[in-house]
């Protein structure tokens, strides 16, 4: 019975948000322009707001004058315009009364009308448009128990706070972060976000369609948004920040952080630091977070052999992790002009973690094989990273220069009883690297010329030590050294034909990678491409950009009988998006790409690899390469009247790879071997996202689903066949904060996966998540919030295992400056976590000890 209910409860969550909500549109709609003047001096009235009236008395949408009059609106035949300024009578006009003289506005006039005013209060709408700017009020959203700029980032309209601190609107990753218009710290904003007290930000600005190169605007587009932070006066050009420390007994716990901030106007400075063991992952506080906008400035860094990371659970890491960990970061950036500045970061993060997990691993073939293990694992982990940008940016050039490096110390030990063998496993990894990226943009004449270029040396070693107690094939000593030198230099054109771009650039790109395993082994890639590209802009923000590059490769390697293997070959790789926007609340995107790369692993040795005191891999001595068709549709719509927003993704990829990886699994041993032979892999993701607010009565919901279909091959244990991999979700979010008083927040997911093949087909196993969390004030210094989360997962077909958890906090304002809180985590003392995945032909179970209840008590200072 349960198992239906769940069935039920997930059909009609997927079902209800698969249809995404969009407005109706009145088909008698016409474009209008309007200039609103004085009706006496007969100049121009800036910040006029228009609304847009149905004949039934509904706000459809409105509009706010620039400042020269002028708005640019569209509407239905039948409705209404309503003009309004302070300090002027308002006027109504129907939209068949309009008479516009060919491309000339309609003229509106206001008369001044003087009023007496006793007491003038203005409120500001939550949602404002300038131009291709987003204005979130703040305090339109900000209630009672939000502390800092996340929590209210979660519940602005169109945006979306990833667990590990990205920020998205409406599905794009944002490709900046500002702090009143100057970008401080980069790709590791999430100390600002998780840190800055939210009482000190006035306004979260969504810049659309961002082009962070000033010369660039209006010529190159950009499909993705920037997030830019105004504070309010009061916290303008002085300290401010929060210090709190926080500690407990049974077992001994704290948790402390320092937040500190100043923001000038020719310099900013913000300082955090954090230091806590109740589990929490402190390293998202200094994590780079990739711009996929500007890949020309990214190379992944080499894999190695060993992964020097212990495994990470579905489950959050503060309810199972035992850790120290500590994390600072200090930024700084000055202005040295008008349009040029210079930041300087240091990030740093230390952390001693470890926890236990039991586990039943399942692997299928013509020779299935069984592997139970208990394990206690350990790690510690270092990390500096430092950071020197100079950037002028104007409107007559661009030039910018990162100098990034990176030094860091993993040490991992695994103490592990598998089948009744001892084993104790230890690992050592150094990995570092020195990166430069410049990037120029200047003009020459009409035509504007870029040049980037990116330079980076990185090198890794690592140890592997295993001793087992009673199989000698367990007892071994490895060293593995990586050497890698890249760089990738892009000149490109820009030149004005027939009213847009025609743009043709040259790049080349050349990595050498060193791969030490007793002896040396040399991977060398060469490449030159050569691209001609147009951009077709037409309408405000509509365009065409199509790229034709053709790239040669010539890869080698050297092969294990002591000879090189040198592989050229030619690629035509075509790249096309569009951008259409049909009015002002919707707009689509398509875009559609071939590429072709080496499919290169990340290690190469002449003899077999131990990556682990089981797991061994046999790397191949030929070079491969692999072919990608790619292609995505993306509808947004948004509605800043009703506060409605949404968005519809599809992606779809084809990869045909010339190889595969073989495994051969036993109960004492993994062999993973590189084998030629083809690999086909089909991906089709479909996602959809509706954000809707209601103000009137203190409401938002937000309603996510994703769709996730792989196809790919299994080659395992004497069987090859094709695998499909499906996952489904859904995520209802609502939040009700109309009460002074009280404030309640709810999210619900379900989620089910299942496997399908010629040879087996697995369980549909379902899982479901909730969270739901009690705030109450029953006074203005008092706050008691209840957290419920619980986890219900399917580990066999009609079997559940649930894992409820409950949190508590108690928060006292001594005044305005102090302010005392207690904390206790699990109060139900939950004690165990259980989950099944499954991958292919594999089926894993785990079983993680959870955290006992903790008691905490806080005390905080606010600058």
């Amino acid at each position: 019975m349960n198992n239906s209910l769940h069935r039920l409860l997930l059909l009609l969550l997927l079902s209800t948000l698969w249809c995404p909500c969009f407005a109706q549109q009145d088909e008698a709609v016409v474009k209008l322009a309007v200039e609103v003047r004085d009706s006496d001096s007969r100049q121009p009235l800036a910040d006029v707001m228009c609304r847009v009236v149905s004949p039934a008395g509904r706000l459809q949408s409105y509009k706010i004058a620039d400042g020269r009059g002028h708005l640019s609106l569209t509407a239905g035949k039948a409705d209404v315009l309503v003009f309004s300024l302070m300090g002027y009578g308002r006027r109504k006009v129907s939209v068949a009364d309009l008479r516009q003289h060919g491309s000339q506005p309609a003229v509106i006039l206001l008369s001044p009308k003087q009023i007496a005013l006793k007491e003038v209060v203005v409120k500001l709408p939550p949602i404002r448009k300038q131009g291709d700017t987003l204005v979130y009020n703040v305090g339109s959203f900000l209630q009672k128990g939000d502390r800092h700029l996340e929590d209210v980032l979660r519940k602005l309209p169109g945006i979306k706070v990833a667990e590990n601190g990205s920020v998205s609107y409406q599905g794009r990753a944002i490709n900046r972060f500002y702090i009143e218009g100057q970008d401080l710290m980069g790709s590791s904003y999430t100390q600002a976000t998780r840190n800055m007290p939210v009482n000190a930000v006035r306004d979260v600005e969504v810049l659309e369609n961002h082009q962070p190169v000033k010369l660039l605007q209006g010529r190159k587009p950009s499909e993705s948004a920037a997030l830019n932070i105004r504070l309010d006066k009061g916290h303008r050009a002085r300290p401010f920040g929060e210090i709190a420390g926080g500690a407990g007994i049974k077992p001994d716990i704290w948790d402390n952080r320092l937040f500190l901030t100043q923001v000038m106007k020719r310099s900013q400075t913000l300082v955090s630091a954090k230091m806590s063991n109740t589990g929490k992952d402190l390293s998202g506080e200094t994590n780079e977070q990739i711009n996929v906008y500007e890949l020309e400035a990214y190379e992944p860094l080499p894999l190695g052999v060993l992964s020097g990371v212990i495994s990470r659970e579905t489950l959050p890491q503060e309810r199972y992790l035992h850790n120290k960990a500590y994390s600072a970061g200090l930024n700084h950036i000055v202005s040295l002009s008008k349009d040029a500045t210079l930041r300087s970061n240091v990030l740093f993060y230390e952390d001693h973690a470890g926890y236990d997990r039991s586990s039943g691993n399942c692997y299928g073939g013509l020779t299935p094989a069984a592997v139970e293990a208990a394990e206690r694992m350990k790690q510690r982990t270092l990390r500096i990273v430092p950071v020197l940008k100079y950037e002028e940016n104007s409107r007559k050039r661009y030039f910018s220069d990162e100098l990034r490096c990176s030094f860091g110390r993993q040490s991992s030990g695994d103490q592990v009883v598998t089948n009744g063998i001892g084993v104790t496993e230890q690992t050592r990894i150094s990995p570092s690297y020195v990166r430069n990226y410049l990037s120029s943009s200047f003009r020459i004449g009409r035509n504007l010329l870029q040049i980037r270029s990116l330079l980076r040396y990185a090198g890794r070693g690592e140890r592997l030590e295993t001793v087992s107690d009673s199989l000698p094939l367990y007892n071994t000593a490895e060293r593995f050294t990586t050497r890698s030198a890249m760089t990738r230099n892009v000149v490109t054109g820009s030149f004005p034909v027939l009213g847009n771009d025609l743009e043709l650039s040259l790049q080349t790109y050349y990595r050498d990678n060193t791969y030490n395993a007793h002896d040396d082994i040399r991977h060398r890639t060469l490449r030159l491409q050569g691209t001609s590209g147009y951009t077709w802009k037409y309408g405000r923000e509509s365009f065409i950009a199509v790229e034709l590059p053709v790239e040669w490769t010539r890869s080698s390697l050297v092969k294990k009988d002591g000879r090189p293997s040198v592989r050229h070959f030619v690629a035509f790789e075509p790249d096309i998006s569009l951008r259409q926007m049909l009015g002002d609340r919707l707009s689509v995107s398509l875009s559609a790409s071939l590429s072709t790369e080496d499919n290169a692993l990340g290690f190469y040795a002449r003899r077999p690899l131990r990556e682990g005191y089981r797991t061994v891999q046999v790397t191949g001595d030929d070079i491969y390469k692999s072919t990608k068709v790619h292609t995505s549709f993306r509808l947004r719509y948004r509605d800043l009247a009703t506060m409605l927003f949404a968005s519809l993704s599809l992606a779809w990829s084809d990869t045909r790879r010339e190889a595969f990886s073989h495994f051969e699994y036993s109960d004492s041993l993994t062999v993973m071997t590189w084998e030629k032979g083809g690999n086909h892999r089909r991906n089709t993701m479909v996602s959809a996202m509706v954000d809707k607010t209601f103000t009137s009565v203190g409401l938002s919901l937000k309603a996510e689903a994703t769709y996730d279909r792989t196809g790919f091959l299994v080659s395992q244990s004497g069987m090859m066949v094709d695998n499909r991999s499906h996952h489904a979700s859904g995520t209802l979010t609502a939040t009700f904060q109309k009460l002074s008083w009280l404030r309640f927040s709810t999210a619900f997911t379900a989620g089910c996966h299942w496997e399908r093949s010629s040879m087996s087909r697995s369980d549909v196993l379902a899982s479901y998540i909730t969270h739901a969390a009690l705030y109450l004030f029953p006074t203005k210094r008092t706050e008691l919030k209840w957290k419920l989360y619980d986890l219900t997962n399917e580990v066999t077909k009609g079997h559940f295992h649930a894992c409820g958890l409950l949190d508590a906090d108690f928060n006292y304002k001594i005044n305005s400056v102090w302010e005392l809180g207690l904390t206790g985590t699990n109060l139900l003392n939950s004690t165990s976590y259980v989950i099944t995945q499954e991958s292919g032909l594999n089926r894993f179970s785990s079983t993680l000890p959870l955290r006992g209840w903790e008691i905490l008590l806080r005390l905080q200072w606010r600058l």
